[in-house]
């Protein structure tokens, strides 16, 4: 009997460890994880001269943890699983910074001025920022991503800092290595990421700044700090709790004020055990045109089908449902084609309100 409890007493821990990392299927943040290389064989040329001593990066995006996510269509048979979330192996900033700095070892000018780049937004997402809308994976199953850029430029001389250049821009072009190749000027989503790296760095005039560096505004670390986080300066953020109630749009979101107080959420079967939530007001009536809601237990946004949001570090991720057309081929050979259910990750732009 002892030797029992003792087993079980050992076993407690293990149970418990087991409870915490067990994790919400509908939550994109179980996604597996893509890991990009910036490794390199070959370094900048001596001829690209830049002229500061090296460069630093702070990330100050809504979501530090990834650069984003892209498709994974070799696991379309788990619904949930169709994406994965896009990292690096110390992280964005780190990564980028240590690939900036060895990668432009022999251009830099030895000085005791610095580049720091403030990056506010740096995403790799399947939507056009101009059409913005969930992705149809079944019409286009190959689509290129799209890079988010909102990047801050600041020269660092001392204790002072001098902003020169702002950024804010949607790169499209990353194409996925999963991919047939059917180009001759195929590359990885590795090597292309590293071309618009580069890009982002060789084709501004930082020389004209830096001889204008006596002339520039000036800035303090303290402003800038408080300059970055009054982005997260937002009510839905730093409220310990969200209200319960109907969200009517983003703005109402964002400000944790919904107008709709009183509501009730309800189900309506539509298939084998599949549900869609619905929301009525106090009246009966069924409520539409609405952005999300809280029901004192679950975040749903409305816009997408109801589907549960979840945080993520300053911001907030969903999956919503696409249909998918499978292709099936006998042993005659005659195709036919399957719907196949499959959730596709989003993330919440918090600045906009839209997705990517």
């Amino acid at each position: 009997m002892q030797k029992i409890f003792l087993l079980v007493f050992i076993l407690i821990p293990f149970f418990g460890f087991c409870q915490k990392i067990k994790t919400d299927a509908t939550n994109p943040d179980g996604l597996r994880e893509k890991k990009f290389d910036l490794s390199f064989s070959k370094i900048a040329p001596a001829e690209i001269k830049l002229p500061f001593s090296s460069i630093e990066i702070i990330d100050n995006r809504f979501d530090t943890s990834k650069l984003g996510f892209v498709p994974a269509f070799q696991f379309i048979a788990d619904k949930k699983r169709v994406g994965r979330k896009v990292t690096f192996n110390e992280g964005v900033a780190k990564s980028l910074e240590n690939y900036y700095n060895e990668f432009y070892q022999h251009s830099f000018e030895k000085n005791n001025i610095k580049l720091l780049i403030v990056l506010r937004k740096f995403w790799l997402s399947g939507i056009d920022d101009k059409k913005n809308k969930a992705m149809d994976i079944s019409k286009n199953p190959k689509s290129r991503s799209f890079l988010y850029c909102k990047w801050e430029y600041y020269l660092n001389k001392g204790n002072v800092y001098m902003p020169i250049q702002r950024i804010d821009t949607v790169v499209n072009g990353v194409l996925f290595k999963n991919e047939k190749n059917e180009m001759d000027d195929y590359k990885t989503e590795n090597e292309i990421l590293k071309l618009i790296l580069n890009g982002l760095i060789e084709v501004y005039d930082f020389k004209n700044a830096v001889d204008r560096i006596d002339r520039l505004t000036v800035k303090t670390w303290e402003q800038i700090k408080l300059y970055n986080a009054s982005l997260f300066d937002i009510p839905v953020l730093k409220d310990s709790v969200f209200k319960k109630g109907v969200f009517k749009n983003f703005i109402e979101f964002k400000n944790n004020s919904p107008s709709i107080i009183n509501f009730k959420e309800k189900k309506i079967r539509v298939g084998s055990n599949k549900y869609e939530h619905y929301i009525e007001d106090d009246k009966g009536n069924r409520i539409v045109n609405y952005w999300g809601y809280f029901t004192g237990d679950e975040l749903r946004i409305g816009k997408y089908e109801n589907d549960k949001l979840h945080r993520k570090n300053n911001t907030f991720e969903f999956f919503l449902k696409h249909k998918y057309q499978m292709e099936n081929i006998n042993i005659s050979g005659v195709n036919s084609y399957a719907d196949r259910e499959v959730w596709i990750p989003y993330q919440i732009d918090m600045e906009t309100g839209n997705i990517y």
